[in-house]
């Protein structure tokens, strides 16, 4: 039987990360709805939809027209109490004298001390009801409590809103942004193992975009594991300066355990599968052998193997349909041009010219 041609594959030890792989999706790290807190009008709206906003920016009018005029009312009141509480105070300086001199009975000088109390507290009460009006007033003026950016308002400018109900805005913090994603439960004890001690590095790769990998942290391990579906939720946080993940996005996850020294890590398509368990078929001096090896993770299209291969053999990678213990090979290698080439044979048999 003439030899078999195979591609080849030389094995090396490298560090190997240990990786857990999930489909994340995006949220925003901080998501406010803007609500008005008085009642009224809008008579004015102070960004276009999709602006960039900071923390304190006014974003929305309220017609504050009424709110002035209880606050001009309210701090009438308390000039009028402060005047009645002075007065007060004057008469029961001048009764606790006379009493002290034992001109009035107690019961007058009582009355004046209860005068005075009551204008007191009256003044203090209408001071506070002038404060809710100011506050009121300010409310008119509805701002941004978060740096981030707005969504598509949802009323318009001369609609009446109610206080508290009425939904304006959404502002939503794209920098940072957040991931959440899901694990098997069984995988957990993995991740709380090196959670516990360590930042455990997470990767998130945009699907369909061909983006590069976005490095981030895992921030945060769900307490119970979902007895229907049988995962456990994580989310990882990302510093996302570039913007490039955005709210409701759909990401490539790995979660990054632990790295794996001197690892021996082949093309997963080179391990086989025999009546006695897995092998690989092993090139030394033009003859393929099988090898028993035992299989740890995989890793993309590649896979770990614990044990069975050390550095520096060569495996067959392509090519296996034809071989058995001991058969000759013929090792061939994709050359520039894209045709494969002989590198390497069976020794010829005596007689056979080179």
């Amino acid at each position: 039987m003439p030899p078999a041609p195979v591609h080849t594959y030389k094995t090396e030890a490298k560090d190997t990360p240990i990786i857990l792989k999930a489909v994340g999706n995006v949220k925003a790290f901080t998501s406010v709805t803007i609500k008005s807190r008085v009642d009224g009008h809008i008579i004015r709206i102070h960004f276009l939809d999709g602006d960039t906003v900071e923390k304190g920016q006014v974003l929305y009018t309220i017609d504050p027209e009424t709110y002035l005029f209880s606050q001009k009312g309210a701090l009438a009141n308390v000039a009028s109490d402060h005047a009645s509480a002075e007065l007060a105070r004057k008469d029961y300086i001048r009764y606790r004298e006379l009493y002290e001199k034992d001109v009035i009975s107690k019961d007058e000088y009582e009355q004046k001390l209860t005068a005075y109390e009551t204008a007191r507290k009256k003044m203090e009460a209408d001071s506070a009801q002038a404060d809710i009006a100011k506050r009121n007033v300010k409310f008119t003026k509805v701002t941004s409590p978060i740096n981030g950016i707005a969504g598509s308002t949802l009323l318009d400018e001369g609609n009446l809103i109610e206080a508290d109900k009425d939904q304006l805005v959404i502002i939503k913090t794209i920098t940072p942004a957040s991931v959440d994603f899901y694990i098997p439960g069984h995988e957990i004890d993995r991740v709380r193992s090196h959670y516990i001690d360590d930042q455990l590095p997470v990767f998130a790769t945009p699907s369909g975009t061909g983006g590069e990998r976005i490095e981030g942290v895992l921030t945060f391990v769900d307490n119970w594991i979902n007895p229907d579906t049988g995962m456990i939720k994580l989310s990882a946080h990302f510093p996302n300066k570039d913007k490039t993940l955005w709210p409701g996005m759909f990401v490539s996850i790995d979660l990054i355990l632990a790295t794996q020294k001197n690892a021996i890590r082949v093309p997963a398509q080179a391990v086989m599968r025999g009546p006695t368990g897995k092998f690989v078929y092993v090139v030394c001096e033009g003859n393929a052998t099988m090898r028993p090896v035992t299989t740890g993770m995989r890793i993309d299209d590649d896979v770990v193997i614990n044990k069975g291969l050390t550095p520096d053999e060569e495996i067959v990678t392509d090519g296996m349909l034809r071989l058995f213990e001991n058969a000759p090979v013929q090792i061939l290698k994709e050359n520039n041009t894209g045709n494969a080439t002989i590198t390497n044979q069976s020794s010829p048999q005596s007689g056979d010219k080179s």
